[in-house]
């Protein structure tokens, strides 16, 4: 298939000799000329695919900068460079990762650049990595999707140009390892770089979200409190690069991005380059021009008005800006009230008059009952269950970034997970459940539960286990109580449970989300380990030998629990159990098995207690007194 290619320029004889050029060097491509930006919007509808634009922005009649917009808006993936006979020093908000020439051309070099950006290695195999479609290009290249083969994950590969000097091939180097540095949750990743048949490349994380001119460009509006989100992200993001001696670009409209589920990420615009810049004073103005074109004309709040304002007229000391923006985006959050109608009240009132009038017979009927306790109560305190606690709390686990194994990721959604495993006080109502459904638990198996499998789901010597609990007698020298995590669980034990209570195991992406927070420690408290930070008090890497002594569990909030504590909230995620995920995975042999993840009292190496450790041994029948589990959901939990 040939390549498309449109030229604007207003000097006719200069883009026929750029066509001559570029046929030169792609001899099937199918080359366009226009001399005004408005014979060049009208030419975009000929197209159903564009690959070159080169093109002027200055004109004495008609807006280049129009154009521009309007082929962007149509075509993400078309490469631009321009050939200008002016000063573009003015449009650098605009221009920023494009390819310049200035005239005269130097002919060779405009050449070559056409053709590298015409040439395509979509199919190729920049081994492990699998190229796909090409990208719009990034300030360092051209860029294709590929398919990591090596951890199954799909990217991003920026290439340097083949036509690049010594001299660039070895900029392109070191700002990969510069970028790859430069570790943000809001910031795209770089993973890796390398060398294959002679081109540079580097791979990053894949994110391909419009940014804020190709919004602008479609016509696309965002409310004053993404307004304050973006300005908050992109200072935090730039407090961040230069606290830590991250040279960088300026942050403009083509450098940010917004997911539709308001996921806001920045390129990485970290360059070697560049000098660093100072913590302090920085200038945020291209950011508050890209912001204030997407707003609405009307109905923008004061607050956010000031801060645009301001942020356009001058270098702006970033933290006191940053502390503003996140104030304005809390008072900008939608309050959720209940209205309460006259009907309501007049309900209330009722209510409270009719219960003044049964008082007094219920006066009559306590001194009734408690005499009927006194009778009775020693018999039935011989058949009570022994007392637990609930533990009904969610957390909040916000969709975006965060760290799965080694790499950055994306979270498209929000969810909530269980606070504290699930303990032996809930699952008795579990059991109780299924023992009132004589046994039946058809509403609440998975489907594929094995017909072999008792439907009572009672755990693994539970009869043993439940004495211990209720006489204080201890269970294989551990003592219990049913504030303590479940365990002897199989994952259709959890999963039954799970649905019971009308939610569902995390995957294990969530779980490892839920655990490492947002910075992806290696711990729940950080990336040191913490020797009385869980139950099962494995020794640091560093620390001889990895046989460690027998330990017991706590109850799920128990004090001692306080270290072993997630960034979100989330207790007992590296003690106390393991716990069973949603994620089924090919076992060695015929029958899949069921990941575990997290550290338990029986975790024995250093290795398998930090967060990112993946149990895949044991199928989905395990029952072990070191498993059990806790449950999410996509709905936030009902207040009770």
């Amino acid at each position: 298939m040939s390549a498309n290619v449109l030229i604007l320029q207003s000097d006719f004889a200069l883009g026929e000799r750029i066509g001559q050029l570029i046929l030169a060097g792609t001899p099937d491509a199918s080359v366009g000329l226009v001399t005004t930006p408005q014979d060049g919007v009208t030419g975009l509808s000929q197209y159903t695919d564009l690959d070159l634009c080169v093109c002027e922005l200055y004109f004495a009649e008609g807006d280049g900068l129009a154009f521009l917009s309007a082929m962007r808006a149509r075509f993400r993936r078309t490469r631009v460079i321009l050939v200008s006979s002016y000063n573009l020093q003015n449009f650098e908000d605009y221009i920023q990762g494009l390819t310049i020439f200035r005239t005269p051309l130097d002919e060779s070099v405009f050449a070559s650049t056409c053709q590298d950006a015409l040439a395509t290695l979509e199919g190729h195999e920049f081994p492990p990595f699998r190229l796909g479609q090409k990208q719009p290009p990034d300030r360092w290249g051209d860029c294709y999707a590929a398919y990591d083969t090596g951890v199954k994950r799909d990217i991003f590969i920026t290439i340097c140009p083949a036509w690049a000097s010594a001299e660039g091939a070895a900029r392109f180097r070191g700002s990969a390892a510069t970028m790859a540095r430069a570790v943000h949750p809001n910031v795209q990743a770089v993973y890796q770089a390398g060398v294959y048949q002679g081109r540079d490349f580097f791979c990053r994380e894949k994110w391909d979200m419009p940014n804020l001119s190709e919004m602008a460009s479609a016509g696309r509006v965002i409310d004053p409190r993404q307004a304050a989100q973006i300005i908050h992200i992109v200072g935090a993001v730039v407090i961040y690069w230069d606290a830590n001696g991250f040279p960088h670009t300026t942050v403009g409209a083509t450098d940010v991005t917004l997911s539709p589920q308001g996921v806001i990420k920045v390129a990485n615009c970290v360059d070697p380059a560049r000098p660093v810049t100072p913590p302090g004073v920085t200038d945020l103005s291209a950011l508050a021009h890209a912001v204030a074109a997407l707003l609405p004309s009307a109905g923008i709040p004061e607050s956010v008005a000031n801060l645009l304002r301001e942020l356009r007229a001058r270098p702006v000391p970033l933290a006191r800006v940053v502390s503003e923006a996140q104030a304005i985006d809390n008072n900008l959050a939608p309050k959720r009230e209940i209205a309460v109608t006259e009907e309501h009240h007049i309900a209330e009132k009722a209510i409270r008059v009719e219960r003044r009038k049964q008082k007094y017979g219920q006066y009559i009927m306590f001194a009734v009952f408690a005499l009927i306790v006194l009778g009775v109560g020693g018999v039935l305190y011989l058949r009570l269950d022994p007392p637990s606690r609930e533990f009904n709390d969610m957390i909040t686990i916000p969709a975006g970034p965060y760290v799965y194994q080694s790499t950055q990721a994306t979270m498209d959604h929000t969810f909530y997970i269980d606070k504290y495993e699930v303990t032996f006080g809930q699952y008795l109502k579990f059991l109780r459940a299924v023992q009132g459904k004589n046994g039946d638990d058809s509403a609440w198996r998975n489907p594929e539960q094995p017909a072999s499998k008792a439907t009572d789901h009672e755990p693994k010597d539970w009869d043993v286990i439940f004495k211990c609990i209720r006489y204080g007698q201890p269970y294989k020298r551990i003592m219990l109580t049913l504030d303590d995590p479940v365990f002897n669980v199989d994952w259709y034990d959890a999963e039954a449970y799970a649905k019971w209570a009308g939610k569902r195991l995390p995957d294990e992406h969530e779980w490892e989300k839920a655990a490492r927070g947002p910075d992806g420690f290696l711990y729940p408290w950080g990336n040191t380990f913490l020797p009385n930070a869980n139950t099962s008090v494995v020794p640091p890497d560093t620390a001889p030998g990895t046989m460690l002594p027998v330990h017991v569990f706590e109850t799920v909030d128990s004090p001692q629990m306080a270290g072993d504590k997630s960034p979100y909230g989330v207790y007992g995620m590296a003690g106390n159990v393991s716990e069973w995920t949603d994620t089924l995975a090919p076992g060695k042999t015929s029958e899949k098995v069921a990941i575990i993840r997290g550290g338990s009292i029986e975790t024995k190496m250093p290795e398998h207690a930090v967060l990112t450790w993946r149990n895949t041994l044991y199928p989905p029948s395990t029952r072990d007194f070191w498993i059990g589990f806790r449950c999410a959901s996509d709905t936030a939990p009902v207040a009770k």
